[in-house]
């Protein structure tokens, strides 16, 4: 096993014990009810917004592709559809996916994945992330007119 792999194992078991011990603590502090109370609000507001990220994501889609689109809904290659500026902003559709996973740390039960969601869902944090990824996926991109082309044999793409 690599050093990475027995660090990923060590911290797979230690998280459920510092959960513990933080839940412990907490509830020293402010008593298990509202522990309790805490836990389940957060399993509540953590699956709101997995259900408003959904939502929110499929019509930021939308209003991404709607310039493809012309009036009658179909394909126009000749000219895109234009679009009034009384349309709201929408989010990019991977900000707002992003919500997803923020949502989901946020319901599991715990102190520590509660504030990793928190963290998730900070629109800077989420800019960030999609940046990231959206770096990534253009790094990991055939080349196209201007890049390098690949070696001879091709991409290495291991599946």
């Amino acid at each position: 096993m690599t050093v990475r792999g027995r660090w990923g194992c060590a911290l797979l078991l230690a998280y459920p014990l510092v959960e513990i011990i933080l839940a412990v603590a907490v509830a020293r502090v402010i008593g298990w009810w509202w522990v309790l109370v805490i836990v389940i609000g957060c399993i509540v507001l953590g699956l709101g917004l997995v259900r408003y990220s959904l939502g929110a994501t499929g019509q930021s889609l939308r209003s991404s592709l709607a310039p493809l689109r012309d009036e009658r809904g179909g394909r126009d290659a000749q000219r895109p559809a234009i679009t009034s500026a009384a349309h709201r902003h929408v989010a990019a559709p991977a900000q707002t996916l992003l919500i997803v996973p923020a949502g989901l740390l946020i319901a599991i039960p715990g102190f520590v994945t509660t504030l990793m969601g928190a963290a998730l869902w900070m629109p800077p944090v989420r800019r960030r992330t999609a940046q990231r990824w959206e770096d990534a996926a253009r790094r990991a991109m055939p080349p196209g007119p201007g890049r390098a082309a690949w070696p001879e044999e091709g991409p290495d793409v291991r599946l």
